[in-house]
């Protein structure tokens, strides 16, 4: 037990007065009417011309087939509670409604500022509506159309709003079943490669009717049948309104669409299809070069407890010497069958990050055991044998629902296998499903897993690991640039949109990671190569870019994932050049258990980088941060931590020693400029999240180091005051001091929202108290998922009356249609001071609550 544990403080009082969240929308220039009008007509003209012609072919497929046509409807602005307006026309079925945060301007949208000027370049956001619509409903729309455009009234305002802000209208077509999925060029690759079936995922339009879902999918299995296809397997997850097949087609049939986009093929054409998606997307790889033996002596002591870590990834090398006695390895799909001993690369990893950290640390062994389910096997395309990946026989969402369940429910008439497990570590993304505006599938599962059994996942924010590119630096800053740190930063950072987080990195109840380029090898580089960032903290250059969902925070946090090398490679008229990326398995990077190149070599160890190995080290301070949950239970009120779920107290508890550190100075030194400063916190807010791990600050206090913890759970309007009593020593004392507040939940969700959430928690940080002022991450993208993390500081003296308190008010409010649950939360939040300041704010706060505590019980009694 330390010496100054974290404190718990007292339960939570009720306001007086609920404080409000207030918002604004952006000011936008809209057309007049009568441009409405010039610009949109011949667009419903031709959405009513579509429809004709789907029901011309469906009448030639089928006589028992009705029409129907998935119409998208883009504004610029937001049009609340416009799936009310939808439900009232007979006919019209809410599909799905999605946020669009970069439509470019043109002449007749364009960004306002406060003043009224116009800001021609700035981006507009908008909404994205998906209707289903038989006939009579899209005879009915046309007449909305066509009152409207006649200015006569309707009755129903939102249409009214709709058609006032309605950027485009158009059918569901082709190009948005097939594009940006990656199936096209897995099909081409597999057709280079020779293969004469192709795998690939469908995804329907979940329809909210039974009856409706199972004519969707009656009429697409007869499409693939018609094609000499067969269906493989089918998921339909009601929670997140996800309805897919896994299909097996011909190449001689898809091969006429890979040559030319726009070739007619009824399949793709279906309008009950949502998207085509790649097979087997969800994938890791490292290279097998470069191993060395490990000769390290191996702590004594045993696994002993409960696991309370998970780890879904490929199956490790269970003999290794790191590993032997200390996972619990449950396979009930029988991967290991087919999984050879020396292509179980990335489970052994990350097994070895969990259990032992970076090995060249020597940070000790992980006290428990850690629960291992294989996800991945060995890709039998891949002939290197350095790709794991999901059997092209599963559908990856529906195997990790399975997974998850049989943790905590069982399968079948067997009981939960792990039930204890409060961290899921999952180091893996889909590859080819970079996050745009709408949440991907695995987002939204894992969003719902998280909130249905309270159970915290951490997850990889993705690489990119490819040549880092400078032609779009030379685009916007044409000069050159002293060292290769600046370039290489420069050269990341102007190549954002195409670094986005992978899939299912933008998730909103998830703890997202990133990596920071460090590690503790020592060895010199390879020849030719060079550290590009010789400092400490900086986000590493492979790193994938946030933000995430409704512009939230990701990745939330960062931690250690490997030095990566860099090599400037000269381009004809290029000045500065490109840099291509060190990828094989020596330093720099972590040191981690590796297969051996021979059966019997169970301690061979090697170097490995990325976020993969970030977020194992998450994972693995969560687990540490267990145990300090365990002490806490035997702390005066320590049950409150048996109150709340364990996973949203470590949810809290490791993203509460997060900070940007000397990183983001660094990078504002060289990225910020007039033109950006005003939005530069969120841009900086992009590669760092909240910033880089550090559990050091939340497993004990000092004496110049307070932390104390509160929770409870929440209801739709209502609200907790917490109450952190003010060291009465702090009176009057100038110097530096630091709040820090970490507030964390898990929302449940509405998969027929655009919000999605449909728990908004927040407070508003005490500045005046402590005369300290927000820094770090943006105020406004903290309150939009589901961790709020704030870092106030300041200099000033601050004068308060003894049994003065900080007074946190946290709040809940619906954000995604009605909240009927309770939500359980964590608040934990600290103060610090200079240790210059002869003062021992611990002992003092300790004292009061411990006072406040006995009165409490005194006059319990009384």
């Amino acid at each position: 037990m330390p010496e100054r544990p974290l404190l718990i403080l007292p339960s939570p009082g009720q306001p007086l007065v609920r404080r409000k969240r207030t918002s604004g929308g952006g000011k936008f220039h809209s057309p007049s009417p009568e441009r409405q009008v010039e610009r949109l007509s011949p667009r419903f003209e031709r959405l009513q011309q579509a429809f004709e012609e789907r029901r011309t072919r469906l009448q030639m497929e089928a006589r028992d087939l009705l029409p129907e046509e998935v119409v998208v409807l883009e504004t610029i602005g937001t049009i609340d509670n416009f799936i009310r307006a939808v439900e009232n026309v007979p006919g019209m079925e809410w599909l799905a409604e999605v946020e669009n945060q970069e439509i470019p301007p043109d002449d007749d949208f364009f960004a306002l500022a406060d003043s009224g000027d116009a800001q021609p370049s700035k981006p507009l956001r908008g909404r994205i509506f998906m209707v289903f619509v038989d006939q009579k409903a899209l005879q009915q729309m046309l007449a909305l159309w066509r009152r409207w455009r006649s200015q006569q009234k309707l009755e129903d305002g939102k249409w009214k709003q709709l058609f006032q802000q309605l950027h485009d209208v158009r059918h569901w077509g082709v190009q948005d079943r097939l594009h940006e999925t990656g199936v096209l060029d897995d099909w081409r690759e597999r057709v280079e490669h020779g293969e004469e079936v192709v795998p690939c995922e469908i995804e329907l339009w979940h329809r909210q009717d039974l009856a409706q879902r199972r004519v969707a999918r009656n009429r697409v299995s007869g499409l693939v049948e018609a094609l000499g296809g067969q269906i493989v397997a089918e998921s339909n997850i009601e929670e997140i309104a996800y309805h897919a097949l896994l299909v097996r087609l011909p190449v001689a049939e898809i091969r006429p669409l890979i040559e030319s986009f726009d070739r007619q093929i009824r399949l793709v054409q279906c309008e009950q299809i949502q998207f085509f998606r790649a097979s087997g997307q969800m994938s890791s790889s490292l290279p097998d070069y470069l191993q060395t033996q490990d000769e390290q002596a191996l702590p004594e002591t045993r696994a002993a407890g409960h696991p309370v870590v998970a780890l879904l990834d490929g199956l490790p090398l269970q003999e290794h010497r790191r590993l032997q006695g200390r996972l619990i390895v449950d396979d009930p799909d029988g991967f290991e069958i087919d999984y050879p001993a020396s292509t179980r690369r990335h489970g052994t990893a990350m097994a070895s990050l969990i259990l032992h950290g970076d090995m060249a640390e020597g940070d000790g062994v992980f006290p428990r055991p850690l629960y291992v389910r294989p996800i991945l096997q060995q890709d039998s395309r891949d002939w290197l044998n350095q790709t794991e990946t999901v059997p092209e026989g599963i559908l990856v969402v529906d195997l990790i629902r399975r997974a998850v369940r049989r943790l905590f429910e069982g399968e079948g008439n067997e009981p939960p296998v792990a039930a204890e497990v409060a961290v899921v570590n999952l180091s893996i993304g889909i590859r080819d499903r970079p996050f745009d505006y709408a949440m991907s599938p695995l987002a939204r599962l894992l969003d719902w897993l998280a909130w249905r059994y309270q159970v915290l996942f951490v997850v990889s924010a993705g690489n990119h690991v490819g040549v880092i590119d400078t032609s779009e630096m030379l685009q916007t800053a044409p000069s050159l640039f002293d060292g290769v740190q600046e370039k290489v930063i420069r050269s990341v950072a102007a190549s954002a949109r195409h670094r986005r987080i992978l899939s299912p990195a933008e998730a909103l109840n998830v703890l997202t990671v990133a990596s920071v380029h460090h590690d503790a090898s020592k060895g010199p580089l390879p020849p030719g190569w060079t550290d590009p960032y010789p400092g400490a903290g900086l986000p590493s250059p492979i790193n994938a870019q946030g933000m995430g969902y409704r512009r939230g925070i990701k990745p939330d946090l960062l931690a250690p994932g490997g030095r990566v090398a860099v090599r400037e490679v000269p381009s004809p008229g290029d000045q500065t050049g490109s840099f291509d990326i060190y990828d094989q398995a020596g330093a720099p990077g972590q040191l981690v258990a590796s297969p051996g190149r021979t059966r019997g070599d169970q301690d061979a160890i090697r170097h490995s980088r990325g976020t993969s190995n970030a977020t194992a080290l998450v994972s693995r301070a969560c687990g540490l941060l267990y145990d300090v949950t365990e002490e806490l239970r035997n702390e005066p009120a320590g049950g409150i931590i048996d109150s709340l779920p364990r996973a949203v107290w470590l949810k809290v508890l490791v993203a509460h020693g997060a900070d940007w550190g000397e990183a983001g100075s660094t990078l504002a030194n060289i990225l910020k400029t007039k033109n950006n400063s005003r939005q530069f916190k969120e841009y900086l807010t992009r590669l760092l999240g909240y910033g880089a791990v550090d559990i050091s600050r939340v497993r004990e206090c000092t004496g110049h180091r307070v932390t104390a913890l509160g929770g409870g759970t929440l209801r739709q309007d209502e609200s907790h005051i917490h109450r952190f009593p003010l060291p009465p020593s702090l009176s009057g004392e100038r110097g530096h001091r630091r709040l820090t507040i970490t507030l964390g939940w898990f929302s449940p969700v509405n998969p027929r929202h655009q919000a999605w959430r449909r728990a908004h928690l927040w407070f508003s940080p005490p500045k005046d108290e402590l005369r300290v002022s927000r820094t770090q991450a943006d105020w406004q993208a903290v309150q939009r998922g589901t961790l709020q993390h704030e870092i106030l500081e300041g200099e000033e003296a601050s004068v308060f009356v003894e049994g003065a308190n900080l007074e946190i008010q946290v709040s809940c409010r619906a954000d995604a249609g009605t909240l009927e649950a309770e939500v359980p939360y964590a608040l934990v939040t600290t103060v610090e001071v200079a240790a210059g300041l002869d003062v021992d704010i611990y002992d003092e706060v300790r004292t009061i609550l411990y006072a406040a505590r006995v009165l409490a019980q005194t006059e319990g009694q009384l």
